[in-house]
């Protein structure tokens, strides 16, 4: 089977991933809750399926006929649960854009559902992990007496915060703070925040904790009981986020949520995209005092590279490779997969 369905292709990544898809030769069939999806499949000459995630019967429908769903609708905190449940009931492999907690351990709680409906659940297979999760697997094959990960990342250039990405920090924040790391195993919150003097290949930049998937991926990924993972933020965004925490209770209402997202910008334009590059910094040493670091480059983040990883792991799908349970990218396609997307590369430090 060779089709798969693109739902939130109405999106910012959504729409990206979908003319990638179409580009490469691919025939996805893109969903959404919006009738505006037709005209966006009929431009690009592929079929397209409206159908409301609380669909229950709609969304089994939809899923049929198809390997595997790339889920971009978000926030995801309200797409994922009737997704998972579709594709267990139909026996689709799914996939999505998220780097949110609940999703993620949903995932991980829901393995043995998964292993035995024959279904690959496989959230965060944009930048946001593909490239940090086989960034650690890669440093724990050097050193695999490590028991620490450090992580993180910045972006250069125009482009900015994707708006998905902005609107899911701002629906995370009354419930997840943003200063949580991995100690022991445990998830805790960590006060004050932490800052690192990061070298991404252009000599010391300075970084601050910030709450990342990988804390939760890390530890299926490598085994690893301590991870870290930092962001070079400027200091607006900086400010911004520790605004966030101070006002976190009051962001229950929705009313506050929406009016801060509706101060988030639309996106970045092409020449803005063409011009912002991505570097991701890996650090992992043991008890005894080695340690290994590695370094990920490639294009802009929450688009570009995103789009690229999504329509990389779709082909293993489609090409049978779909190690059933709930995975992470490097458990599921290895340290390399990160390497398949155009325009990244990777070095070894140290």
């Amino acid at each position: 089977m060779d089709r798969f369905l693109i739902y939130g292709a109405t999106g910012y990544v959504g729409r990206a991933a979908a003319a990638l898809a179409v580009e490469r030769g691919l025939q996805p069939v893109l969903g959404s809750r919006s009738a505006a999806v037709r005209q966006q499949a009929e431009a690009l000459g592929v079929d397209a399926v409206v159908v409301e995630v609380d669909d229950a019967a709609g969304l089994a429908a939809a899923l049929t006929d198809v390997a595997v769903v790339l889920n971009c609708a978000g926030p995801f905190h309200r797409t994922y649960r009737q997704l998972f449940d579709a594709c267990l009931t139909t026996g689709t492999h799914y996939l999505d854009i998220s780097g949110e907690r609940v999703v993620l351990e949903a995932a991980a709680a829901a393995d043995e559902a998964a292993r035995d409906a024959s279904v690959m659940l496989l959230p965060a297979v944009g930048f946001a992990a593909v490239a940090t999760d086989c960034l650690a697997a890669h440093l724990v094959g050097r050193l695999p007496t490590a028991t620490h990960l450090r992580l993180a990342f910045t972006q250069e250039g125009p482009a900015g915060v994707p708006p998905g990405t902005a609107q899911g920090v701002v629906e995370d924040a009354p419930y997840v703070s943003s200063r949580l790391h991995r100690v022991g195993g445990a998830v805790v919150v960590a006060r004050p925040r932490p800052t690192l003097e990061v070298d991404f290949g252009k000599g010391p930049v300075e970084t601050v904790l910030r709450t990342w998937g990988d804390i939760y991926l890390a530890e299926k990924s490598t085994g690893i009981p301590n991870v870290d993972v930092y962001l070079a933020l400027s200091p607006r965004l900086l400010k911004m986020n520790d605004q966030l925490d101070r006002i976190r209770t009051l962001l229950r209402f929705r009313a506050m949520r929406e009016l801060l997202k509706r101060q988030i910008r639309t996106g970045a334009t092409a020449e803005e995209l063409a011009a912002s590059t991505t570097h991701v910094w890996g650090e992992v040493f043991d008890a005894d005092g080695n340690r290994a670091v590695g370094r990920v480059h490639g294009p802009e983040a929450g688009l570009v590279w995103t789009s690229r990883c999504c329509l990389d792991v779709i082909a293993h799908v489609l090409a049978g490779e779909a190690p059933v349970g709930h995975q992470t990218p490097s458990t599921a396609y290895g340290a390399d997969l990160v390497l398949e997307a155009e325009g990244v590369t990777r070095e070894d430090v140290a």
